[in-house]
């Protein structure tokens, strides 16, 4: 075949899109011919096709030495140049266009854009306008200056069919957080061209408004589109975790990372689903990557230390969680598990964790959580007890019935196990979220519930299981309340609780049923590290026939599991006589 033949081949080839059949001919002419210009720009404008632009503009310098006046070249050199962030050398290409030709609305178009990528608004907006003095209906440059004119009016003037206009348009309403809107605009757009940019942001308008299958359906298109789209991999692998889709979002996550490594969002996210999955080691890696990228991220220091305290590396996650929680004083619960950590720490290293509680105490000494810890480390009765318990509960609410899983609760199974069923009016004090209720209601009773949070109580209200919720100190209520009772039940309430000589005397002569933390070898009652009081059950026993019960039976059960320990106590079904 003769080099006319083999080129018009090539060429034909390269139109209809058969890039490396193409590229293999273009190759076999090189060879023979190796300074064709032609034939350099073409292999240059495969590779550009191929988004290769460092191969492509390699090609386009070959070819630009051997036809320097051929404007072209020029031109497809600054586009690759453009493509790989090469901002001087492409704007020194789009220039040596202009100067072949000073009619190339496209050049003036390019460099238009390549100013604009830098933030020269000014100067692109002169090459827009250059380009519309060459050609006025130059659409593209109308667009674009419209857009850096903040040309609201003159964008919706020519949106119609017009994606690029309906792009910007979409993207301010997106921006103002019109999500709907801006649905409406890049829905449009997307009718008229296959664009993974337009295809992801309209998924994340159409999530922003809970539209999440939709959403879900573009960003896979989206990817299809473009591998390398971020916005889409990353949703993409959001959604699936969410949807406990843990293999697909895992690869999703893992591909965004290979495209962006210091992608803050990937890291962070990814982390989090492996600590779902109880993965810990692995998210232990991810946040701290999250967090060489971003080390001033209060939240990723604050998730970071608490992997740390999961793997009882308590001294690390202290060092973590202060350095975050100085940074955000404003997160309560963060206050609250840095409480539980000292306490933790205390197991391991009490004179360390007092000294650590004791410093915090200094620094903020009008904080209810300090003023608490350093009591019970130090062996004292909290003087902000109350206050400490509402805070404790109404921030962990929504966690509460989980934590008591992850604990093995087994208070409530207990009694429902030794003395069911119940009849009557029953009140149930520190109700909790109403697993009490939804243990041991039936039609034979009606439960009434108190506790001192009101988030708590807000779970207990959406069950139904309670006649009525009330948000009260139980000592209070039981000193001033006039309702009658059939039994009073006290599930792993007292634990808060020192001295119980006045609720007794307040609970007397209606039937009670309550535990508490026992100890034998106290001789009342302490309080132990983590706020809660331990009872020695003989005090316990003398407070109750003080307080009028006559008949008083004691089992001795396991109320819980914490850190691999089992918890043991008493449960105490107390009777005055004739009650």
């Amino acid at each position: 075949m003769s080099y006319e033949l083999m080129f018009q081949k090539a060429v034909e080839l390269h139109q209809n899109g058969a890039l490396n059949e193409a590229e293999q001919i273009y190759r076999q002419i090189l060879e023979t011919a190796p300074d064709n210009a032609d034939v350099l720009n073409l292999l240059g404008l495969v590779a550009q096709a191929k988004g290769i632009h460092a191969e492509a503009a390699g090609y386009f310098y070959k070819a630009a030495r051997n036809a320097p006046k051929h404007f072209p070249i020029f031109f497809n050199l600054a586009v690759s140049l453009g493509a790989l962030g090469k901002y001087l050398e492409a704007t020194e290409a789009y220039q040596k266009v202009l100067q072949l030709k000073p009619d190339c609305k496209e050049a003036c178009y390019g460099l238009g854009n390549i100013y604009w990528q830098q933030n020269n608004t000014d100067k692109a907006a002169e090459y827009f306008q250059k380009a519309l003095d060459i050609d006025a209906d130059y659409i593209e440059a109308l667009t674009n200056l419209a857009e850096i004119k903040n040309d609201t009016a003159q964008l919706e003037q020519i949106a119609e069919n017009n994606v690029q206009a309906l792009y910007y348009l979409g993207r301010r309403a997106f921006i103002a957080k019109d999500y709907a809107k801006a649905a409406d605009y890049l829905q449009k757009a997307d009718s008229l061209t296959e664009d993974d940019e337009i295809k992801s942001m309209l998924g994340e308008s159409l999530l922003a408004t809970d539209n999440k299958s939709t959403a879900l359906k573009l960003f896979y298109q989206a990817n299809i589109i473009n591998p390398h789209n971020l916005t889409a991999l990353i949703n993409i692998a959001d959604l699936e975790a969410e949807d406990r889709n843990f293999k697909e979002a895992e690869k999703f996550y893992k591909k965004a990372i290979e495209v962006d490594f210091n992608n803050l969002r990937a890291h962070a996210n990814y982390a989090e689903m492996l600590c779902r999955n109880k993965r810990l080691l692995e998210a232990l890696e991810e946040y701290r990557q999250a967090v060489i990228i971003s080390p001033e991220t209060p939240e990723l220091l604050y998730n970071l230390s608490l992997i740390l305290k999961n793997l009882e590396e308590y001294e690390q996650a202290l060092d973590l969680m202060f350095h975050a929680f100085y940074m955000a004083p404003e997160h309560i619960d963060w206050s609250l598990n840095l409480a539980e950590t000292i306490i933790l720490f205390n197991q391991k290293a009490p004179e360390k964790a007092k000294k650590i509680s004791e410093n915090w105490y200094e620094k903020m000494p009008e904080n209810i959580v300090t003023q608490h810890l350093w009591a019970v480390l130090n062996g004292k009765p909290s003087k902000v007890e109350k206050e400490y318990n509402r805070l404790l509960f109404d921030t962990f609410a929504p966690t509460y019935e989980q934590t008591l899983k992850n604990i093995e609760y087994k208070v409530v199974d207990k009694i429902a196990e030794l003395y069911a069923p119940f009849k009557g009016q029953i009140l149930d004090l520190g109700c909790g979220t109403g697993l009490a209720a939804d243990k041991l209601r039936s039609a034979e009773n009606e439960f009434t519930g108190i506790d001192i949070s009101e988030n708590i109580l807000k779970i207990a209200e959406l069950k139904g299981t309670y006649k009525a919720l009330k948000q009260a100190d139980l000592v209070e209520y039981l000193q001033k309340t006039t309702d009658k009772y059939n039994t009073i039940l006290a599930a792993d309430v007292f634990c808060y609780f020192g001295d119980l000589a006045d609720i007794f005397k307040h609970c007397h002569p209606t039937e009670l049923i309550f535990s508490v933390e026992s100890d034998s070898n106290i001789e009342t009652f302490m309080v132990q590290a983590n706020g809660r009081y331990k009872h020695n059950p003989l005090y316990i026993r003398r407070l109750l026939s003080d307080a009028g019960y006559t008949e008083i039976d004691m089992t001795e059960t396991v109320l819980r599991n914490e850190q691999g320990i089992e918890v043991l106590g008493c449960l105490f079904h107390c009777l005055a006589f004739g009650g």
